[in-house]
């Protein structure tokens, strides 16, 4: 009896400090079992792995991490005061774009540290460094495994605990550290928005669970078949067969049916608490979908209308700015300042490139394009190069409109004689005006 309260007393201890740990739990799996920051009042455990589990939840970050992975990432450098360019022979340029590491692809790499990021509130990659000051690879590590940490002489390091080898400590320029806002306590770390919101998500994933429990062992028949007597269990199952036999499938639909010896049909449907449990889910689904930014009708919950505007084209630029260009943005400031030195940062920059999320129907594009060359703001191959078309020759000189003219030069012409104002015109008109 003293071994086992000793034991229990050992678990109690446990539970304890993980509940008042400010650390990660080092097993997860010893965290679930003790619920440590995981129950809800709901009795589902709710962790960022778990989660993944309730449909809402993996529909949002699905389509998130998606969308935020393929959307072109690139690096420019500044070449003038109002001019760059895509900066593809840097080594910058094909770690982000082609390869990451060695096991990874650029859109799986970003898609499993935003997954990360919309989970645990962080993603961590290791920065592996050359000889020559350029970054080789970038190597995901699990957000569980990491725990930041002030330094001692300023600046942030980080504890790296992996499963497999011993606790290793890394400066801030060895680490891509991807946070989510609002940041906890130590303002270091993004708080998780599964563990913000876990008592929503359970009870998402406890409506569910009572849902797949009524439409198997709990689910109420159709209808029933009241008779004026106890029958015996073989005349019952003889009823049954022999109704659905004459009744049952399509075929069968809207056949008249005949009952005798005072029997009566009873329709048996779905009761007014039931029908509340499945409202009360789909609250649950647009409480979720808010958490993320996501829009309803792209997790599949089309009965609801938005108010981003009607049609595919505003609907999706909604989702473009409201929910996808925070992550973008956070993406490429954490790029620069950890990939790029102080003197890198006044050269290079990341961007991503969403004209592919935003760009209207055919008809629409081709109109504003035109209007932008005929109004000199593009010339017609920096058009043809957003359409991946080859430049043409003669396509880099902007074209002017011929009957415009400054208006501060507008008097002047008005007030000489008719000659000279014929001949200011043309030469206003011309393209070296």
């Amino acid at each position: 009896m003293g071994l086992l309260l000793r034991a229990a007393q050992s678990a109690v201890n446990a539970v304890w400090s993980l509940r008042s740990s400010s650390l990660h739990p080092r097993d997860p799996a010893l965290a679930e079992m003790f619920g440590a920051s995981s129950a809800t009042f709901s009795g589902v455990s709710v962790t960022p792995e778990s989660a993944l589990q309730c449909p809402p939840v993996y529909a949002c970050v699905r389509l998130v991490s998606n969308t935020v992975s393929t959307i072109p990432l690139d690096l420019f450098e500044r070449t003038g005061p109002d001019a760059n360019e895509r900066a593809t022979g840097h080594p910058l340029h094909e770690l982000l774009h082609d390869a990451p590491n060695g096991w990874q692809t650029s859109a799986e790499f970003r898609a499993l540290m935003e997954t990360h990021v919309l989970t645990h509130g962080n993603g961590y990659a290791r920065v592996l460094w050359r000889g020559n000051g350029m970054p080789e690879a970038l190597e995901p590590l699990h957000p569980r495994e990491v725990m930041p940490f002030r330094a001692p002489r300023g600046g942030v390091a980080y504890r790296w605990t992996p499963s497999d080898g011993p606790t290793q400590t890394l400066m801030s320029h060895e680490m891509l550290h991807l946070r989510r806002p609002p940041f906890r306590r130590d303002m270091i770390r993004g708080e998780s928005p599964v563990e913000q919101h876990r008592e929503v998500i359970g009870a998402a994933m406890g409506t569910l669970h009572y849902l797949s429990r009524f439409f198997s062992n709990n689910a109420v028949p159709k209808g029933g078949i009241e008779v004026p007597s106890a029958i015996s269990d073989k005349a019952a199952e003889a009823l049954r067969e022999t109704w659905e036999r004459r009744h049952k499938g399509l075929e069968n639909a809207h056949r008249l049916a005949i009952l005798d010896g005072g029997m009566k049909y009873i329709d048996l449907g779905m009761s007014n608490q039931d029908a509340q449990v499945v409202e009360n889910y789909r609250q649950f689904v647009a409480q979720i979908a808010s958490v993320y930014g996501v829009p309803l009708h792209m997790i599949g919950e089309t009965d609801r209308s938005t108010s981003w505007g009607t049609g595919i084209e505003q609907q999706s630029i909604g989702f473009v700015v409201y929910c996808v260009r925070p992550s973008l943005v956070m993406w490429e400031q954490a790029l620069k300042k950890t990939l790029l030195t102080a003197e890198g940062r006044r050269r290079f920059y990341f961007e991503h490139n969403v004209d592919g999320l935003v760009r209207g129907d055919f008809k629409t594009r081709m109109e504003g394009m035109v209007m932008m060359v005929q109004w000199g703001i593009s010339t017609p191959n920096e058009v043809r190069r957003l359409l991946n078309m080859p430049p043409v020759p003669g396509g880099d000189e902007r074209l002017h409109p011929l009957n415009m003219a400054p208006a501060s030069k507008i008097l002047d012409i008005l007030l000489k004689p008719d000659g000279v104002s014929k001949r200011l015109l043309d030469e206003l008109r011309s393209p070296s005006a």
